[in-house]
């Protein structure tokens, strides 16, 4: 007679649910030092990545310079309007401004000369402006450059990668037909006096630093980088800077925010946003 094998069934291992709890207590924990070293670490990243991108357009403004008698590129926002510029608009690199008579010009003078190249920045038939002339004339070629990584409002390269199109005379069309903003606030071609701003004689004027235009267009949020027109940068500190700035449109009052850009420009070193805005900038 057989007897059929008794089969030892021995206990799975596995974690109990006291071993399950104390596990994710200590990932918890983990999380909760680890996060805050590298939110820092990518916040870093983000202002080095920024900073080198300023740079590299502090290199393109040195090259148009050089090619205009030291002037640096021009910007309509500070020769229209009547002399009343809104500074926030020194985000803008470009806006439309192609017309029937602009093309037909362009048109017409490569019919005439095949050899013919439009000067850019003569005609003004394209909508490229402030820092986008480093664009619209090669200097600069990648638009990724006039982005930061940092960015957290609605002006991302996301948003406008299709509209980085080099200008063409011969199909102006291509164009966008909507201003379209980068993320560092150029301080424009004119000083205060309405004087041509010349690298050689002002090496260490403000040219560049990250957005102003609204709250959510300041990169960094606790502090910016400055472009210098030697193309060094800076990094300067500023808390008080991000709740200085409007929060919507809504929240703008124009004078007070011209007035706020142009204290910044004027010694973004030692008068920060502390001393527009009431605080004590010696803490």
């Amino acid at each position: 007679m057989f007897r059929l094998a008794r089969t030892s069934r021995r206990p799975t291992a596995g974690f109990s649910l006291v071993e399950l709890m104390v596990v994710m207590a200590v990932v918890s924990v983990l999380l909760g030092v680890l996060l805050p070293s590298l939110r820092s670490v990518r916040m870093t990243t983000y202002r080095v990545i920024s900073a080198g991108n300023q740079r590299t357009l502090g290199q393109g403004l040195t090259m148009w310079a050089g090619a205009h008698k030291g002037k640096l590129p021009p910007s309509r926002v500070l020769e229209e309007n009547d002399g009343i510029a809104d500074l926030a608009e020194l985000m803008r690199v470009y806006a439309p401004r192609v017309t029937e008579q602009d093309r037909g010009l362009a048109v017409a003078q490569r019919k005439k000369h095949p050899g013919y190249e439009l000067a850019l920045d003569d005609l003004h038939w394209h909508g490229w402006d402030g820092l986008g002339h480093l664009f619209a004339s090669g200097l600069v070629k990648a638009p990724e450059v006039f982005y930061s990584p940092a960015h957290w409002g609605e002006h991302s390269y996301r948003r406008y990668r299709e509209d980085w199109v080099p200008p063409d005379p011969i199909a102006p069309e291509m164009q966008p037909d909507h201003p379209v903003y980068c993320n560092f606030h150029y301080s424009g071609h004119l000083d205060d006096n309405g004087r041509h701003t010349i690298l050689d004689r002002s090496p260490i004027t403000m040219v560049s630093v990250d957005g102003l235009r609204r709250r959510s267009d300041l990169n960094h949020r606790i502090g910016l980088n400055v472009l210098r027109t030697d193309a060094s940068v800076m990094w300067q500190d500023d808390p008080f800077l991000l709740g200085a700035l409007p929060d919507s449109e809504s929240a703008i009052q124009f004078e007070s925010h011209n007035d706020l850009i142009r204290t910044l420009w004027r010694d973004p070193w030692k008068r920060g946003a502390a001393f527009w805005v009431g605080a004590d900038p010696n803490g």
